[in-house]
């Protein structure tokens, strides 16, 4: 049965400021399987600085556990009422540990030998213990546990060891739910207990598992435990990225398998002698909350209008609009310098100004990141992907779902969003044609980091924390006209017009002429590109070139763009791997167009392409991983290589393969299934990478607005770039996303890959996210996968 949105995001939002807990005392005690313990520490926690506040105000609330009384086995006992085998209190055999810093202030005490050096607490840790049991847990049996000797806070905990309802942090399942039509629906069972290594479940091959109906208390299906993958198997190709084996787990992963199961509830997986799993739904909008929470997280992320009710709770006064700011005026202008010529991201504030020939009045309205507020051409990937998805799967999505200020103009709710950043472009066009500071081409980096930084500065010099509303005390500077950001402005203005047409709108809500802006900004970038912009970048031109292309011959039929297509994609084999920087034309191609169709050469090795990219990046990867998900072997582990469903290949292929494969349209549907399943809480840390949504979700991210517009949470759908592969073994301060190493037992070297989020809100790189690594990929992922709309 569908679950409301508001209901889904009210059952998980996430604070910013958690509860006050009793230092150093017990969260929760679990039974990993019959015979291990896990009992779970937390130190304390943070009181983070607020707006107007220096980040340095950061307070630690901190009374650290005595590791050597908490992984004393003598200093726990377990007693029974109702099993002979603890009638008497028992100890446990042994102790295993696993301890991470999870809240991280934000101060500098002193720098000594290139890194900071804090004279007071400046995080805080939780640990892990596990307990070896000297007699099995029984089924139905009732247990106390006293550890007041490891922890003088505690206070007896007692527990039943119930398999339908004793949840073990052993048993993965995607938390929000699987579809009944999944070719593929996998739970798994793994663990890895830190310096005791995997858990071992060799004794437990074959052991059966079970749906319990959460309502009826029954068994709906039966399976048996097998193994699927050692911990020793590669799940990269970059071994150093979770030594030694390249293995993002470190645990023998066995699977429980039941993919022929589709009545639709509410279940939980319970293994025998093990315990269970959070509860999750059998229902065919499965994916729904996950789209609807990211999808809405771009719209949180606009800059230049204001966030207000009744559209969001999560408001926030409009940034960076040279008419609504207050104090903005005259601050945004524009350069003649092209990004390509700034020299590094921020650019001189002399060259730019220089070559400034004034000031931008109607040009509002990017995208903000997480870290920064700048615009960037990047962001294009954001429209790129959620027009795909649109196009292919019209059916899912609708007008007023995702209550945007839009909602309700006669266009799906994803189109509007997908228009969002294109609205800018043809802004930002309009505005450079009418005051003479451009010809027909725009360029999309903007950026204040020339002439000031994201803090506030207080008359004596000292620095504190602001929103971006309040970022008004220097100069925003939008770079020159560029080929690459036209080309990729007219791909995208083009496959707008092709989805309007989709969506039967004959006449866009603003009356923009999107064929006619892609058609103009497609002419002028080919008249502009200057000698040498060719071979830039590694020839990037020719790629943006060719999704421009692509789409406007679709929506025209003007053979000279198919033209220019095939010219620059000849260097391009029928087997080539597409990457982020070539693929989208060849996509654009692959899904083709009934009225305009491509050449059958053409088609044919654009399909070609995007099958053999699929079958390496979405097909081989996700079978030779344990946990069954898609995404290049070839991708370190940054940037949401861990969080972030990169799959769109795969959805292109899923879309065309029932006419030109058709023998593996459901191996390609079942494996786009089961990686969003990975970053849906199949993980090791058994959550969700969305904020506000599901069970256990991130609760620590570094976004500005969040910390500082008042309302104490973070709004859902932010999916941050952690984990990280290890760069070094420690961090300079809590900036660096290496900080939390010193904080780990075990040693970094020895953590899983897939367990290295350490909620450092402070660290860009450890936390951030952006609008096109992250939400537009997954927001498109999600929204492929949701059930036709029901409106």
């Amino acid at each position: 049965m569908p679950r409301p949105f508001a209901l889904v995001l009210a059952f998980a939002t996430c604070a910013l400021y958690p509860a006050n807990l009793f230092a150093a005392d017990i969260v929760s005690v679990q039974p990993l399987t019959e015979s291990i313990l896990m009992v779970h520490f937390d130190e304390g926690h943070i009181e983070y600085h607020q707006r107007g506040e220096p980040r340095t105000a950061d307070k630690v609330v901190t009374n650290p556990l005595d590791i050597k009384l908490a992984t004393n086995p003598a200093n726990y006992s377990l007693s029974s009422s109702d099993d002979p085998a603890y009638k008497t209190k028992k100890s446990p055999k042994a102790t295993g540990r696993k301890s991470k810093g999870t809240e991280f202030a934000w101060f500098v005490d002193s720098w000594e030998n290139g890194r900071t050096v804090n004279k007071r607490p400046d995080h805080v840790k939780e640990h892990w213990i596990y307990l070896e049991l000297p007699s099995p847990l029984k089924p139905g049996k009732s247990y106390e546990l006293n550890a007041a000797k490891a922890s003088p806070k505690s206070s007896p905990v007692k527990f039943k060891f119930d398999l339908a309802k004793s949840r073990s942090e052993a048993v993965h399942v995607n938390t929000l739910g699987y579809v009944p039509t999944a070719p593929q629906k996998f739970g798994y069972v793994y663990h890895w207990l830190g310096d005791r290594g995997p858990l071992d479940l060799k004794p437990f091959n074959g052991t059966p598992f079970h749906l319990i109906d959460t309502k009826t208390g029954e068994r709906a299906f039966t399976g048996k435990l097998n193994l699927r993958k050692p911990k020793d198997n590669p799940e990269t190709y970059l071994s150093t990225d979770s030594p030694p084996h390249g293995n993002y787990l470190l645990a023998d992963v066995y699977e429980c398998d039941f993919s022929t199961f589709d009545t639709p509830g509410n279940y939980v997986l319970s293994v025998e002698r093990i315990g269970c799993s959070w509860p999750f739904d059998v229902e065919k909008d499965a994916y729904r909350p996950a789209f609807n929470a990211v999808t809405r997280a771009l719209y949180h992320n606009r800059s230049g209008i204001e966030l207000k009710q009744p559209f969001t709770k999560f408001t926030r006064p409009a940034p960076h609009h040279p008419k609504l700011t207050p104090g903005f005026q005259d601050k945004l202008r524009y350069t003649k310098v092209r990004s390509t010529e700034w020299g590094s991201e921020a650019g001189d504030s002399k060259v730019l100004s220089a070559n400034s020939p004034g000031p931008l009045t109607d040009s509002w309205g990017w995208y903000q990141d997480a870290g920064d507020w700048d615009s960037y051409e990047s962001h294009l990937r954001v429209a790129k992907e959620l027009l795909l998805a649109y196009e292919m799967a019209p059916q899912n999505f609708t007008d007023g779902e995702l209550n945007l200020p839009e909602s309700g103009n006669g266009l799906p709710d994803i189109l509007d969003e997908a228009a969002w950043l294109p609205r800018f472009c043809h802004r930002l066009r309009a505005e450079l044609l009418a005051k003479g500071y451009g010809t027909g081409g725009i360029g999309l980096r903007v950026s204040g980091d020339a002439f000031g930084t994201d803090e506030g500065t207080k008359p004596d010099g000292s620095k504190f924390g602001r929103g971006s509303w309040e970022d008004t005390d220097r100069v925003w500077m939008v770079s020159g006209e560029d080929p690459w950001s036209t080309f990729t402005y007219a791909g995208v203005a083009a496959n707008l017009a092709y989805c309007l047409k989709i969506a039967n709108v004959s006449t866009d809500p603003e009356q923009v002429d999107w064929q006619k802006e892609a058609s103009e900004s497609f002419a002028w970038a080919q008249q502009n590109i200057r000698p040498g912009d060719e071979q830039l970048e590694g020839g990037r031109l020719a790629h943006t070139r060719a999704y421009a292309a692509a789409s406007l011959y679709r929506l025209t039929g003007d053979a000279k763009y198919q033209d220019q297509y095939a010219q620059d994609t000849k260097s391009l084999a029928d087997d080539t791997i597409l990457g982020d920087d070539n693929c989208y034309g060849p996509f654009v191609v692959a899904l083709n167009s009934k009225d305009h169709p491509f050449a059958a050469d053409v088609h044919a090795k654009s399909v070609k392409m995007v099958f053999r990219t699929a079958d390496e990046n979405l097909l081989s990867s996700a079978n030779r991983r344990a946990l069954r998900w898609g995404g290049s072997f070839y991708m370190p582990m940054l940037v949401g290589q861990q969080t972030t469903p990169w799959i769109i290949g795969g959805i292109v292929a899923t879309t065309i393969a029932p006419t030109h494969a058709p023998d593996k349209a459901t191996t390609y549907r079942g494996a786009l299934y089961t990686t969003c399943d990975y970053f849906l809480g199949c993980n090791a840390l058994n959550q969700t990478w969305i904020t506000g949504i599901g069970p256990r979700h991130p609760t620590a991210i570094f976004h500005m607005d969040a910390w500082y517009n008042g309302h104490g949470t973070y709004h859902p759908g932010l999916i941050p770039y952690s984990p990280w592969r290890k760069e070094k073994d420690e961090g300079q301060g809590p900036w660096d996303q290496a900080w939390a190493h010193s904080t780990l037992h075990p040693k970094i070297d020895s953590w899983p890959g897939n367990e290295r989020w350490f909620n450092n809100r402070c660290s860009p790189m450890a936390s951030e996210f952006t609008v096109h690594q992250n939400l537009g990929p997954a927001a498109a992922a999600y929204g492929f996968l949701c059930s036709p709309s029901n409106q």
